[in-house]
C-alpha cells in the first residue's frame, strides 16, 4: 500500500475512533457527573426521571452508532497497524496491551446493553408508579453500572495511550 494513502487511511480511520470514543465515555462522564446532580439539584423526581428518560433515549442511540464506528474502525485500523500479529496473535507487547484493552471494551459493551435494554426499561416501568423503595434500589444500581462504566472507559483510554506509545 503506498505510505501516503496508509498516512491519509490510518488518520481518517483514528480520528473516527477518537470521535466515537470521546461521545460515549465523555457521555457517560457528562451524564453521570454534570447532569445527574445538577438535575437532583434542579428537579423534582418526578421531572428528574422524565428528563433522564429522554436524555437515556438520545444517548443510546449514540452509543450505539459508537460502538458500530469502533467496531469498523478498530478492525481497520488493526490490520493498517505494523504491531498487529494477527488474530488471537499476543507475541508483542502492543497486542498484549490491545488484547487488555478489548476485554475491557468487550466489558463495557454488555454493561452498556444491560443498562440500556434490561435496567432502563424496568425502572421506566417502576417511575411510573411513583416512589419505591424498589425504584430507588434499581435507581442506585444504574449510579453503579455509570460509575463502573465510566473507570472502564478512563482505563480503555490509559491502554489506549499506552498502546499509541508503544506503536
Amino acid at each position: 500500500m503506498n505510505d501516503i494513502f496508509k498516512l491519509i487511511s490510518l488518520s481518517i480511520l483514528n480520528w473516527l475512533h477518537l470521535i466515537a470514543t470521546v461521545v460515549w465515555i465523555g457521555g457517560i462522564g457528562t451524564n453521570l457527573l454534570i447532569l445527574m446532580p445538577s438535575m437532583r439539584e434542579a428537579l423534582e423526581p418526578p421531572m428528574m426521571g422524565k428528563l433522564m428518560g429522554a436524555v437515556m433515549k438520545r444517548f443510546r442511540s449514540l452509543v450505539y452508532a459508537s460502538i458500530a464506528v469502533l467496531g469498523v474502525t478498530g478492525i481497520l485500523m488493526n490490520f493498517l497497524n505494523e504491531n498487529y500479529l494477527g488474530l488471537l496473535r499476543f507475541g508483542n507487547p502492543w497486542s498484549q496491551i490491545s488484547l487488555i484493552k478489548h476485554i475491557f471494551t468487550v466489558a463495557l459493551i454488555i454493561l452498556a446493553v444491560y443498562a440500556f435494554e434490561g435496567l432502563g426499561p424496568k425502572v421506566s416501568r417502576l417511575a411510573v408508579k411513583g416512589p419505591s423503595p424498589e425504584l430507588a434500589g434499581l435507581q442506585r444500581l444504574q449510579i453503579k453500572l455509570a460509575t463502573t462504566g465510566l473507570i472502564m472507559g478512563i482505563i480503555i483510554l490509559l491502554l489506549t495511550g499506552i498502546a499509541t506509545a508503544i506503536s
